[in-house]
């Protein structure tokens, strides 16, 4: 060391062999920052003679004491900006233990601090250099002696260091997390601290083109992570955005868990070693990962393998797929293509609701929109709605799993099965016998292969109450073990009374034993006619979809149970049905009670209107040719009217949604004037033109009864009555 020019930077003799041997060169120490001594002649702004930073004198006289004219050892770190020396410095001799390191000596003693962009550099990482900064910062030594230390952000997270599974790889550099240490349950998002993965393009564009490698950097996290147990320290938050739009993110240093029980491995340092991330420069005093001098160190070791985003001379691997899940023409096509391969393996990308997913087929190189095949779960804001989210989201996102593709909707969205673990994971069979989901009221249970396991899955599920089912009471109508689950004829009739009429020859009936209506009616008169219903309810009252309320009916201002159909939306009106009566309409927020009294809940009591179609009939919907027609006249004659009913065919598993114009009926009637009647209510609709006899139907049905329909359809066919009017209209099936 022949001179030193301040505490941090010194001129060399180099005294090795060959060309270097004499050569004069000046050196910066790696890692650390000194107080300037001025440049020669500059002035201050009031003409003074520029001279020494505070404690630039005293950084200088240590530097020399401890380094001059001793011989030492250097290693060549980098360059700096002016193509000047970085270098680390050591004694000659490695037994000599009166050496000093200046670098941290002059950290320790508060004549130095930390150097960002050379400190980076250094081959053997800073973790000393701050070590020793942080004492003379903690003693608040010399440049230190204002020294006040910043607010830690994390004072705005509740939980600071946990163990947690991992549910979801978001990006190369960001997770979400499922606590399963402490009392927070909550789904957590976390950044890794320190480090930036390749982005992802937010286009749903399918050649929409992200960063290269983000792809590698995802999947390998994906491969990893996925459903492992981790160990989350957190490190510093950070908040984006203004205003409403304001959000917080948590970063964190994560550590996979060994399953040998040896050292946790640190999720950062495994992707900046593959060179699928890098590490960010952070400045002065802002917060960073507690390992940041490792992920340096091991930020370079990927940059020496040329691997990932640091393989200069190798282009990152194109992505490319068909998306079938914004087209439905598109996914129609495709369909065929995946019954024939039957089960086909798949990557679970996404989870919309806990049955509605987007699954990615590597091996066909689509995306799909994918649905459970007769299973649906609650939508949102609905009861349960976000546990059967939560439940598919940590069984099967991210996760490789088997689908069996049946066939697709008018929305492009295939239905089918979904597996895993070798098929001895059926997510539609878990979430039924969790009670997070139903069978569709439509779905052909004896037709599908596997359906009938489903229904009893479901029936289970009912009889324990699980989930949704929890106030789930069997349907006032048994039905017994031997009778069929799709029809089976009474030779017995009831009294009842058509409450509502539909179209398509759907209609409500309400059985007309009196005690229980009168009862409903009498309560709720006695809870509720004292209500004001210019202003809301006392208490708290926030009724859900799916909710039993009570409600005053518009046409009477008479209170009748009802159960909510949709989202109550700021002061609009909120949707309801009279399941009582099976009419629907919207009211006032004001005019919705919750039910005080258990003796008239859905528990004690089940709704009273049954959904009900004509046995035997084909009836046109509302929106097609004669339906309208149709619908009148069936209103006209059996609205608000009493009738003796036979019951001819009735459903296992009734509707949960009779308000639902997909939902099936509960009972397919005769419908006869006087009890000994040998002539139903369908005869007079058939003569009338408004019908046709269904003969998939009419197998099970009594042949007399048969015959009447036929004879009555003949009529209206001879006589060019309704929809005969231009002649035939039978289809092939008929």
């Amino acid at each position: 060391v022949e001179f030193v020019l301040n505490g941090g930077t010194v001129k060399l003799m180099l005294t090795g062999d060959g060309m270097v041997h004499g050569q004069i060169i000046t050196a910066s120490i790696g890692g650390i920052k000194v107080p300037s001594m001025g440049r020669k002649g500059a002035k201050n702004e009031d003409g003074t003679e520029q001279g020494p930073e505070p404690f630039a004198t005293e950084a200088k006289n240590f530097t020399e004491l401890s380094l001059m004219h001793r011989d030492v050892r250097v290693i060549l770190e980098s360059l700096d900006r002016r193509d000047n020396f970085v270098v680390s410095i050591l004694p000659a001799d490695v037994n000599d233990a009166s050496f000093v390191n200046v670098g941290e000596a002059l950290c320790r003693h508060g004549l130095a601090q930390v150097h960002e962009s050379s400190a980076a550099a250094l081959i053997g990482g800073a973790m000393k250099l701050r070590a020793a900064e942080k004492a003379a910062k903690d003693q608040k030594l010399r440049l230190w002696h204002n020294y006040v230390p910043p607010v830690s952000t994390l004072n705005a997270v509740d939980l600071k260091n946990f163990t947690a599974k991992v549910i979801e790889v978001v990006s190369g550099d960001c997770v979400s997390v499922l606590p399963i240490s402490g009392s927070d349950n909550a789904e957590r998002r976390i950044n890794l601290s320190s480090i930036r993965a390749p982005r992802f393009s937010h286009s749903r564009n399918e050649n929409a083109q992200h960063e290269p490698w983000a792809v590698e950097s995802r999947s390998f996290l994906i491969s990893r992570l996925i459903g492992q147990t981790v160990e989350v320290s957190m490190d510093y938050t950070r908040k984006i955005g203004d205003g409403a739009n304001e959000r917080l993110l948590q970063f964190a240093t994560v550590k996979l868990q060994s399953k040998k029980g040896g050292e946790a491995l640190n999720v950062s340092e495994m992707l900046l070693i593959r060179g699928l991330a890098t590490a960010i420069r952070h400045r002065g005093e802002e917060e960073r990962a507690s390992n940041y001098d490792e992920l340096i160190v091991a930020e370079k070791k990927g940059i020496e393998s040329k691997k990932g985003v640091h393989s200069k001379n190798r282009d990152a691997p194109i992505h490319r797929h068909n998306d079938f899940s914004m087209n439905a023409h598109k996914a129609k096509t495709f369909l065929p293509f995946l019954q024939r391969a039957g089960k086909c393996t798949g990557l679970v990308e996404y989870v919309a609701t806990g049955h509605k997913l987007r699954v990615s087929i590597p091996k066909e190189g689509a995306v799909i929109a994918f649905c459970l095949a007769g299973v649906r779960c609650p939508q949102r804001d609905e009861p349960y709605a976000d546990q059967a989210l939560a439940f598919t989201r940590a069984k099967v996102l991210q996760r490789e799993v088997e689908i069996e593709v049946d066939s697709v909707d008018k929305n492009g969205t295939f239905l089918g099965s979904l597996t895993l673990n070798h098929g001895h994971f059926n997510l539609g069979e878990e979430l039924l016998r969790l009670g997070l989901g139903s069978l569709h009221p439509a779905f052909p249970v004896d037709r599908v292969q596997g359906g009938r396991a489903l229904a009893e899955i479901e029936a289970a599920a009912k009889e324990t109450k699980a989930g949704l089912w929890k106030d789930w009471t069997p349907p006032v109508v048994q039905v017994t073990e031997e009778e069929d689950s799709e029809a089976s004829i009474s030779s017995e009739f009831v009294q009842v009374g058509v409450t509502e009429v539909l179209g398509g020859g759907r209609f409500f009936v309400q059985k007309l034993d009196g005690s229980k209506v009168s009862f409903v009616t009498d309560k709720l008169a006695e809870l509720y006619d004292n209500e004001d219903t210019n202003r809301a309810a006392d208490g708290v009252f926030e009724p859900k979809v799916g909710d039993m309320v009570a409600a005053k009916f518009t046409g009477d201002d008479k209170w009748s149970r009802a159960i909510v159909t949709g989202k109550r939306v700021g002061d609009k009106p909120v949707p309801v049905f009279y399941c009582d009566f099976g009419n629907e309409e919207s009211l006032d927020f004001n005019r919705l009670r919750p039910l005080r009294d258990s003796s008239i809940t859905a528990g004690a009591i089940p709704p009273m209107a049954n959904l009900c179609a004509f046995s035997g009939l084909k009836v046109p919907s509302v929106d097609s040719e004669y339906g309208f027609q149709a619908a009148t006249f069936i209103g006209q004659t059996i609205a608000n009217n009493a009738f003796f009913a036979r019951i001819n065919a009735r459903e296992r598993y009734p509707t949960t949604k009779p308000w639902d114009e997909e939902s099936p009926v509960t009972f397919a009637l005769a419908l006869f004037q006087e009890k000994d009647s040998t002539e139903s209510v369908a005869v007079d609709i058939l003569r009338a033109g408004f019908a046709r006899v269904d003969a998939r139907a009419c197998r099970r049905l009594p042949s007399d009864f048969v015959q009447s329909l036929r004879d009555a359809q003949e009529f209206a066919r001879r006589s060019r009555s309704g929809m005969w009017e231009y002649g035939d209209v039978d289809s092939d099936e008929d």
